[in-house]
């Protein structure tokens, strides 16, 4: 019989914590938020929009590296992670990012440099910037403005100014980066390891709630087989909102977070293997080399803290019309691998969303990995998003193109998807049509722009218009010839 488990053990701010769902009256799927400010009383972690968009709650969670020595440092959001994926790792808060001295609390050099620059007032964005900092405090290497923007993308500032954070930032990042917890690492990532029992399927009975984390592929598809109503998730940032802005019930939950299977990388016969465990932002640093277009749209996807959890299959499996991921996937002509207890079958991405929020996956299957292809020498492949903000928005309207062309500059192969112009991402199936044969040229593509104004009947929302949405479309058009006609 298969041995589980319902308590968790982890670090929190340097003291071991266990929590045993089977005697306290906590739903599994209560948010790490929620623990700290109602059970713990730690206020330092403010709540703002409980929905992983303003970074007010932003804390680090850190594990072993794959040496066993050192620890990865990661920035999540705390309103939408629940508490069960908290299992084998360190939580850290504000409260403890510096140990006492002689009965007095020093602060962190990242908070030092909060205050020396004068970066805070009303004080309330404070403790998610200065956790989303400490993260980058112990992400090694020199880091350009760019990188601390990236870092800070995801933290929300109403009154300060970001200037004077960024200053703080690139204050605090100066020269030899050292604290309590550097000083300690191979210590405390040996101590995970033994608090870490990633042997034991987590298992968890609440009368509102069934929550169970397996450790291994052939138990998830077990469960999957047997209980195929249930709520698979992984970084809960989509499941998350169902609770706390829908307030929805979930009665039973698949957590596959723990199953290291689903989250490798690997790249074989010049194609991309991705793991649908894989987080997003794992996924776009081994990208930045192989597939600068799929690093550059994850770049602007969302903040650090969301793809620090958000994963590749999750953000699949959502069928979301925007797509995110999914129009480079199907201009790329990926494939997507799903298994279940009897096969494991490739589905083109082209063909994996049937209709809005539907997949063509069946009830027992599961996302296990994605096929990338990477761009032949003669292709050019680029995708763009149009939101409101450059980072943490949803596309308004999100499109990728695929060209390549014959050394004459006649279009020998052209795809272009869309997400935001209807219930799914499409192809500018007209649009395709008329390029194809054709010289790339700026007449042919204004022709070809007026075209793709109408090939589309989008909604109208509150991110927008139908006109926008096609005008914007058409612009990406131009956009992108502009940017391959003298490649």
């Amino acid at each position: 019989m298969k041995k589980t488990k319902s308590t968790i053990t982890f670090i929190f701010n340097g003291e071991a914590v266990s929590v045993n769902f089977g005697n306290e009256n906590l739903l599994p799927s209560t948010t790490v938020l929620n623990w700290l400010r109602n059970t713990q009383n730690h206020k330092e972690v403010k709540e703002g929009c409980a929905e992983g968009d303003c970074g007010a709650c932003t804390v680090v969670v850190a594990e072993p590296a794959p040496d066993g020595q050192s620890l990865i440092y990661k920035a999540v959001n705390a309103c939408i992670l629940f508490l069960p994926t908290l299992d084998g790792k360190m939580l850290i808060t504000t409260a403890g990012l510096s140990p006492l001295t002689n009965d007095t609390k020093e602060l962190h050099p990242v908070q030092k440099a909060i205050v020396h620059e004068h970066a805070t007032q009303c004080g309330f964005c404070t403790p998610g910037f200065a956790m989303s900092l400490f993260a980058l405090y112990h992400k090694p290497g020199k880091h350009s403005h760019l990188e601390i923007n990236n870092a800070l993308a995801g933290n929300l500032c109403r009154c300060t100014g970001y200037d004077s954070i960024r200053k703080a930032a690139k204050s605090a990042l100066i020269g030899n980066r050292t604290d309590a917890f550097s000083k300690k690492e191979s210590e405390i990532a040996r101590l995970l390891q033994n608090v870490n029992d990633c042997k034991t399927t987590l298992e968890i009975k609440h009368p509102l709630q069934k929550y169970i984390r397996p450790v291994e592929l052939k138990e998830l598809l077990e469960l999957r087989a047997l209980y195929p109503e249930a709520l698979i998730v992984n970084g809960s940032t989509d499941a998350a909102l169902r609770q706390s802005k829908h307030f929805e019930n979930l009665p039973f939950i698949i957590d596959i977070s723990a199953i290291s299977e689903l989250q490798t990388f690997e790249i074989s016969d010049n194609t991309i293997i991705a793991g649908a465990g894989l987080c997003l932002e794992d996924l776009r640093l081994q990208c930045e080399q192989v597939y600068p277009a799929l690093y550059d749209i994850l770049s602007v996807f969302a903040s650090r803290q969301i793809r620090n959890t958000a994963t590749l299959g999750g953000n699949l499996g959502s069928a979301s019309p925007i797509g995110d991921t999914l129009p480079l996937l199907m201009a790329g002509n990926a494939e997507i691998e799903a298994s279940s207890l009897r096969c494991k079958r490739k589905i083109p991405a082209r063909e994996f969303v049937k209709s809005y929020r539907t997949t063509a996956l069946s009830k027992n299957e599961i996302i296990s990995k994605v096929h990338i292809p990477l761009p032949q020498k003669d292709e050019i492949i680029k995708m763009y998003k149009v939101s409101k903000r450059h980072d943490m928005d949803i596309s308004t309207v999100s499109a990728a193109f695929l060209l390549n062309k014959s050394k004459t500059g006649l279009v020998k192969d052209f795809s272009v998807y869309f997400g935001g112009m209807a219930a799914t991402t499409l192809p500018a199936a007209k649009t395709i049509r008329f390029l194809m044969g054709k010289k790339w040229e700026e007449s042919i593509v204004i022709k070809a722009m007026k075209i793709l104004e109408k090939e589309f009947k989008p909604l109208s929302d509150a991110r927008s218009g139908a006109d926008f949405r096609n005008l914007a479309a058409a612009g990406l058009l131009m956009k992108f010839y502009h940017e391959t006609k003298d490649v």
